[in-house]
């Protein structure tokens, strides 16, 4: 398995991270969305929480059944990590998605499912010498 790095993790689950999540169409065409609903359950897996997101929705559906990656990038300052990782399942009942259900619905917001992503590859995408390389 693969997890996250200390840093990332703890950069997926910062409330302040700008959190960018990219999918692709039937058609082919990326689709990317600003996901503040996000972080990470532990070190291996990622959650989306469905609030308003259609499409994405579509496409994760489309991702889990033709087994391809989603993307997440997320970013604060000068740190950026791009997270690759497959679909493993869409939550829509359960011990948790009623504890994230509970999180939503104190920042106003209905919990409609939450996506469980796989974490597969983590690169560092930081404008430093070391962006572009894989780190786990």
């Amino acid at each position: 398995m693969v997890a996250l790095p200390e840093d990332v993790f703890g950069l997926i689950n910062d409330q302040t991270s700008a959190k960018v999540l990219g999918t692709r169409a039937a058609s082919g065409d990326v689709h990317l969305i600003n996901v503040g609903g996000a972080g990470a359950i532990d070190k291996e897996t990622l959650f989306v929480g469905e609030i308003f997101m259609k499409k994405t929705s579509e496409n994760l559906s489309l991702a889990k059944e033709q087994n391809t990656k989603v993307a997440m990038l997320v970013s604060k300052g000068f740190k950026s990590y791009e997270v690759k990782a497959s679909v493993m399942d869409r939550l829509t009942s359960g011990p948790v998605f009623e504890k994230m259900s509970g999180v939503f619905k104190s920042m106003k917001f209905d919990l409609k499912g939450l996506w469980l992503l796989k974490v597969e590859e983590v690169w560092n995408e930081s404008p430093t010498y070391d962006a572009g390389q894989r780190m786990v």
